[in-house]
């Protein structure tokens, strides 16, 4: 089943691994400052970036964009730099890589999984051969992400509080004490915040909140699923964690969202 008119933002697939060289020192916290803080980054970064640029750019990603001015010193984790395909009818990703990590996104107008997967997996082919020997061990972590956002199209002005306990499903009582205070319960505000492990061997993380998306207000969910333990380098596995990955997060938008059928426009 997919949908004309999806609540979906964004959906990003990222991979994490620890940045720098074997026998760097490890990262510490600094006993005044309780921050943690990284060694100097591999001085093989440039060069994997390069590789990297050149991998994507023969998968069609030719536009980039740099995200940290030249001569910044390169943070664990921050994205340096972004990579676009030329604008083409019906789809609309694209990379991103900095130290210790990489991401694949697709934005709307999102089609499918079958559709994205490819493009997921082509873009850690040309991590995976552009890393320096130095940083090719375990990814720490691998991530599927979706970000969706309901508008006032879906909630039809409802309050979160209503949102979640009539059209999600998800049940929120007050307690007594609460209960016999409230003035209104269609004004009450709610979110909601929750990690579990699944049976699949990875773990979940959903999130619930209002905000802002996409320049549209309204109740943003994000859902997460992600490995519990080192994956190995090798697209085989990495594509594995993502299929649970998505697995779980499909069962759970349609089963949140059934209610919501008819006007996120449900094609068979």
């Amino acid at each position: 089943m997919i949908f004309s008119n999806p609540p979906l933002v964004e959906l990003i697939t990222e991979l994490r691994w620890v940045p720098g060289s074997p026998g760097s020192p490890e990262p510490k916290i600094d006993t005044q400052s309780g921050v943690l803080q990284f060694p100097l980054m591999s001085p093989h970064l440039d060069e994997t970036f390069s590789r990297f640029a050149n991998e994507v750019a023969a998968r069609g990603f030719g536009n980039s964009e740099r995200l940290i001015p030249v001569g910044f010193p390169y943070l664990p984790f921050s994205v340096v730099y972004r990579y676009r395909k030329p604008p083409a009818q019906g789809e609309n990703y694209l990379y991103q890589i900095g130290p210790g990590v990489f991401s694949a996104n697709a934005l709307p107008p999102y089609r499918d999984w079958d559709s994205f997967r490819p493009i997921v997996q082509e873009g850690i082919k040309a991590l995976l051969d552009s890393r320096h020997p130095s940083e090719n061990g375990e990814f720490t972590k691998v991530t599927l992400r979706y970000i969706n956002l309901f508008s006032e199209e879906f909630t039809e002005g409802r309050s979160s509080f209503q949102f979640m306990n009539d059209v999600l499903g998800i049940k929120l009582l007050l307690p007594e004490t609460l209960a016999q205070q409230s003035q209104d319960f269609t004004k009450i505000q709610s979110g909601l915040s929750l990690s579990m492990p699944l049976k699949a061997g990875v773990a979940m993380s959903l999130n619930l909140a209002e905000g802002i998306a996409a320049g549209k207000s309204g109740i943003i969910m994000t859902t997460e699923v992600f490995s519990v333990h080192p994956v190995s380098p090798y697209v085989q596995q990495i594509a594995e964690t993502l299929e649970k990955a998505h697995d779980s997060i499909r069962a759970t938008f349609l089963g949140l969202t059934t209610n919501l059928r008819a006007k996120m426009g449900a094609i068979q």
